[in-house]
């Protein structure tokens, strides 16, 4: 394919380029050859231009371009040897005299002298000259080539608002389509769930329009649970389901497979009829070790996981017309369910697929008009309030008609032509855009979006993407480190290797060649996925190349059902992602992999990896390996290492992995000693620091290009502020988020202030942790947020702040100084037992918890006024503080309030009087264990009913108007799926009469206690409004505790209704006998009985109940 074999060529001559420049120059008795070598790869460089154009018409330059890529291929892994053996013999310098053996340091058996090198680097040179001549043969023309294009920092560092597709022209289908989500009547017509369809060709955005539902807060507010799920082609149950249960649970069933293609692959394997399934099945599930997971085994798993959960479901790009198939995911779908109102979305290209959905109802998307395609283009390329040149506007009008419609079309011109001229607009009308209906002209559009790319690595960054599955997910920085590991990425002066890539991610976005999937809690990218359409473009240059099978396969994706690869195709293979393998894979037969991904159950590193000399990237996030051995440390050229969480220690041997530049490691993974040689590390998550040398937080200083998060434990081993400033943690301006930890529970303070007063951060911080700290006053870049630019330097806040955390600093009396912090979101202070007041104000918090503050008795008056965007307020074990101010009922953006263990509490605050600006999103009501709180507003929670979901009372024994407040609660709500009443004695107030109009049809866990002492009429008034709330619940209950209803003899009747319930738990009943209809409840698995004096289980009972796990006062019976 034109443009592709040139710039696979033109990446792998620069890095061959500069690997000379790097490394083999400083060989003695080497350079002349080197030196040959670059000249010889400079006149390769000027061929490619002329032999791109000339390939498309003539077949044997088209041969000559992908001889040449091979050979490149091999030189650069001969170079890579190379460059391998140098490192070994550094580390071999490295170790000491007295140091007898490092076992797996055995001596090199590859190219060991230096004729050796001579004569490679020669042959080389022989080969490459050989191409020159057959070039100058083939009349390619040599041209000056200018170095590699840089990407221009501006158009990405300023331009953050275009890395999303431009959302124009579906306005309306939006609150559309979230109208018809979440309307009340799917609750209420008892549907477990109803299906909407999203029909229209290919580039028309479905799977935009239906994120942009997915993430709408009214739906996110409708829906327990959201599952985003790409079908595409193959429409396989088993997969199907094992995706949906890693996107509810992030675990996925290892070793699924379905049975009959296993047994397929067998007679394939052995040419004979496997005749016994289950006999053989089971005995190869012993002898591998692994477990074949049926689709029952999965169901079982996602009925656990959805549990009382009402969810959305998005199925994007459904190609199955199966009707059969489809009745049978249904069906299936079905039998997991225990809730009503649950929603599905498909997106398709095919009425038909559509129709066999059945869904309430089918939305077309229609191509937008040509004036929507020109103001996303312009959009692409204007500012939003400037004005368009008149010329500019008339070509951009011409080309918006050739989009046809479609919103990827005029996304991906629109990123073409930025920054271009009038003249080269006018060009690329003329010459590259047609009249073309269809995908054809889509297709013409993708290509000049590929051709436009600045550079050879970003179309190399770009055809990259298609090793991975249609769909899929791939988060950002893992990428990155993929495309650096396959040499794609080129430092320069200014830039890192992981800034080109995020430069190149940006570049991909805005030209739509990859579009965002999730940003962080900040707005930052994390995900990015390819449009389908996207991804087939990336594909087929990739893989065109070997249409004849002339180029080998360079990056490969197996997924468990894939068949085992044959040595010829693993050789050159550079990049590996590995799905569910066993230990067995001979990974020494895959010997040029720069990039290795491993996810299943392993339990230890196969020992055949330590021969992958080139390896850069080694993922293992997926696994169960907890130690790592110590060969290990032979990787030299590991650039990343993945390691997965439960991670107990890593070999000392890590120290000679000096280009190691990001280590994934969890909090409990012990370090090595001299974490500090390894000066390349840009990532390290963790650092305890310890007694011993080598251990020291000195080790830290030498890590200048630190980035990200860092927590730094055991802050105890630093003796005082000279030994902090060791660590440099001030010039390591790529650091954002820092967490300085102390061991909580020690009762001297030493010298914490000085050791902290050491550890002033960058003014680019943007998170700030501080645990376990002593001290009676933080320093003053703590106290003030502000830091000292050098040590005679002017003082600059931390304005970049958007996170501070405060836990354990039990000594300090005021918080920091916050109201100068513009950006400051989210706001935690818990264990600050000697602070009295908020004396500092803050203005945009989304989120705050104040917890075991011992001393404080109240809370600002302006607290809700200032912080309207506030969704997340938990107050907790603040003994002194006795109101909360006024305003609560104001923040429409609230989702969420706990209080707990405020044992003085009186009053959250009046109704506000002025006019709510719309109807907020509330989700969780928690109070807990305040036992002077009287009255909890009915505006307040009139308010919040028609989206609370979660309500839970407990220990609220003064609470006065409980009564009104279910019963205001329950006639308005829909949503109500958990309610807790614990020990508030005004339960029974409330009248039969008013139960039967409480609605809570949605409820899927009940927990009723009010086990405390009564009057026989109270008892009686108790026990009919507990039957009454019983019969107002629907069969989706899973989840009943009822304690402290002592006049009732018998289970209440309604409970034999509640067909899925899967836990019961009773408590200070009457109850003498169980009745036989439990063992009816065939989803019954749990049966808990407290203090029940008059309960008695015989035999014969228990025999006839066997699949029941019964416990009574915490003994199993």
């Amino acid at each position: 394919m034109e443009g592709v074999s040139s710039a696979a060529i033109e990446v792998l001559v620069q890095n061959l380029i500069n690997i000379f420049k790097d490394e083999y120059s400083l060989l003695r008795g080497l350079d002349e050859d080197a030196q040959q070598l670059q000249r010889t790869l400079g006149m390769i460089q000027a061929y490619l231009n002329d032999a791109e154009k000339k390939s498309i018409t003539q077949d044997a330059v088209k041969i000559w371009l992908r001889e040449l890529e091979a050979v490149a291929f091999d030189a650069d892994n001969v170079l890579d040897e190379l460059s391998y053996h140098l490192l070994h013999k550094k580390v071999h310098k490295m170790k000491s005299s007295k140091d007898k053996v490092l076992s797996c340091f055995s001596s090199f058996k590859g190219i060991s002298r230096r004729r050796d090198m001579a004569l490679i680097i020669k042959q080389i040179n022989a080969t490459f000259e050989s191409m020159n001549k057959r070039a100058t043969d083939l009349g390619i023309q040599s041209m000056i080539v200018n170095a590699p294009a840089a990407v221009a920092h501006t158009s990405i560092e300023t331009d953050s608002i275009s890395l999303d597709p431009i959302f124009i022209g579906r306005d309306d289908d939006v609150p559309k389509l979230v109208h018809m989500l979440t309307q009340t009547h799917l609750v209420e017509e008892k549907r477990v769930f109803s299906s909407l369809a999203l029909v229209g060709m290919g580039g028309m955005g479905k799977t935009t329009l239906t994120r942009k539902v997915f993430n709408h807060e009214r739906v996110k507010a409708r829906f327990g649970s959201l599952i985003w799920v790409h079908v595409s082609q193959t429409f396989d149950a088993i997969s199907l389901f094992n995706k949906i249960l890693y996107k509810v649970t992030k675990k996925a069933s290892d070793g699924v497979e379905n049975k009959d293609d296993i047994l397929e692959k067998l007679q394939e394997a052995f040419k004979v009829r496997v005749e016994s399934r289950d006999d053989i099945l089971e005995k190869l599930q012993e002898a591998l070790k692994v477990r074949v997971y049926s689709k029952d085994d999965i169901l079982e798993k996602l009925q656990e996981a959805l549990k009382g959960k009402t969810y959305l479901l998005v199925l994007d790009d459904v190609w199955n017309d199966d009707v059969s198939k489809w009745e049978d995911f249904i069906n299936s779908v079905l039998g997991v369910t225990s809730t009503n109102g649950n929603g599905i979305i498909v997106t398709t290209r095919s009425a038909k697929v559509a129709s066999i959905v059945n869904p309430f109802r089918i939305h077309h998307l229609n191509g937008l008009s040509d004036e929507d395609c020109w103001s996303i283009i312009k959009a692409k390329n204007f500012d939003k309030n400037g004005e368009v040149p008149s010329g500019f506007e008339m070509i951009g009008r011409k080309i918006s008609k050739r989009c046809k419609g479609l919103p990827l079309a005029a996304n991906v011109v629109g990123g073409v032509l930025r920054g271009k001229s009038e003249e080269e607009w006018h060009f690329i009308n003329e010459n590259w855009l047609s009249d073309d209906e269809g995908g054809e002209n889509i297709s013409k559009i993708l290509k000049l979006s590929y051709d436009h790319l600045s550079s050879p690595s970003i179309k190399k960054c770009f055809t990259f993407c298609s090793v991975f599955p249609k769909g899929l997910e791939i988060v950002k920085e893992e990428l990155i480190e993929l495309w650096m590991a396959e040499g794609f990425l080129q430092p320069t002066r200014r830039d890192d290797m992981e800034s080109v890539g995020n430069m190149y991610f940006n570049v991909l976005l805005q030209n739509s060649l990859l579009q965002v999937a999730e940003k962080d809690d900040y707005e930052s990218v994390s995900k990015c996925v390819m449009h389908d359409l996207v991804h087939e473009l990336a594909s087929y240059l990739l893989s065109h190349n070997n249409a004849e099978g002339s180029t080998p396969v360079r990056y490969m994706f197996l997924k468990k059902e894939s068949s085992p690869i044959t040595e010829e195709v693993a050789k050159p293979l550079r990049t590996l992602f590995l799905e569910g393998g066993n230990s067995g894979t001979i990974f020494s037969n895959f010997e040029c992999l720069y990039n290795l991904t491993l996810s299943g159950d392993y339990k230890e590193l196969p020992n055949s990896i330590r021969k992958l000399v080139h390896l850069r990237n080694l993922n293992m996030y997926r696994t169960n390996i907890v130690n790592l051995p110590k060969w290990i440390g032979k990787l030299h050229h590991l650039q990343t290492l993945r390691a997965c969480w439960g991670l107990e220690n890593l070999p000392s041997t890590l120290k000679y992995m000096f280009n190691l530049r990001h280590l994934y490691i969890s909090y409990n993974t012990k370090l090595p000693a001299e974490i500090g040689r390894l000066t390349s590390l840009r990532t390290l998550p963790y650092f305890t620091v310890g007694k011993k040398k080598g251990y020291q937080i000195e080790e830290l200083g030498s890590l200048k290009n630190l980035k990200g998060r860092l927590v730094i434990c055991n802050l105890e081993e630093v003796r005082d502020k000279e030994e902090a400033l060791k660590a440099n943690i001030f010039q390591k301006p790529n650091l954002l988020d820092l967490a300085f930890v102390w061991f909580y529970d020690r009762e001297d303070e030493r010298n914490d202030e000085s050791v902290l007063e050491g550890l002033q951060p960058h003014a680019n911080l943007k998170k700030l942790d501080i645990s376990g700290f002593k001290g009676k006053r933080l320093p003053i870049w703590a106290e003030k947020m502000e830091v000292r630019d050098g040590p005679q330097g002017s003082w600059v806040p931390l304005d970049n702040l958007i996170e501070i955390k405060l836990f354990g600093c039990s000594e300090i009396e005021e918080i920091p100084r916050l109201e100068h912090l513009p950006n400051l979101k989210s706001l935690s202070l818990e264990g600050l037992k000697k602070v009295r007041y908020i004396n500092t104000s803050f203005n945009h918090l989304t989120s705050l918890r104040l917890e075991e503050l011992e001393a404080l008795e109240c809370v600002p008056e302006w607290l809700f006024f200032k912080n309207q965007d506030l969704k997340y307020l938990t107050l907790s074990r603040c003994p002194l503080l006795r109101e909360l101010p006024d305003g609560l009922d104001t923040l429409n953006s609230l989702e969420y309030l706990c209080i707990m263990d405020c044992e003085n509490l009186k009053s959250i605050g009046n109704p506000s009087c002025g006019a709510r600006q719309s109807q907020g999103i509330f989700r969780r009501l928690s109070i807990t264990e305040c036992g002077e709180l009287m009255e909890l507003p009915c505006e307040m929670l009139e308010w919040w009913a028609p989206t609370i979901e979660h309500l839970s009372l407990i220990g609220l024994r003064r609470l006065k108007n409980l009564p009104m407040l279910i019963d205001c609660l329950a006639k308005s709500s829909t949503r109500l799926s958990i309610l807790k009443i614990v020990g508030v004695p005004k339960l029974m107030a409330a009248s039969s009469g008013s139960v039967e109009s409480w609605d809570l049809s949605s409820l899927y866990t009940l927990e009723i206690d009010v086990s405390v002492e009564w009057s026989r009429e109270d008892s009686v008034g108790i026990a009919e409004t507990v039957e009454g709330m019983l019969q107002r619940c629907c069969n989706s209950l899973t989840r009943l505790q009822l304690k402290g209803v002592e006049n009732w003899e018998w289970l209440p009747q309604s409970v034999q209704n509640f067909t899925v319930l899967d836990w019961l738990e009773f408590g200070n009943i009457g109850v003498e006998e169980l009745p036989q209809w439990l063992g009816n409840l065939s989803s019954l698995r749990y049966l808990f009985l407290w203090n029940c004096p008059e309960l008695r289980i015989d035999l014969e009972w228990r025999n006839h109940h066997r699949h029941l796990r019964i416990n009574v006062d915490g003994h199993p019976v």
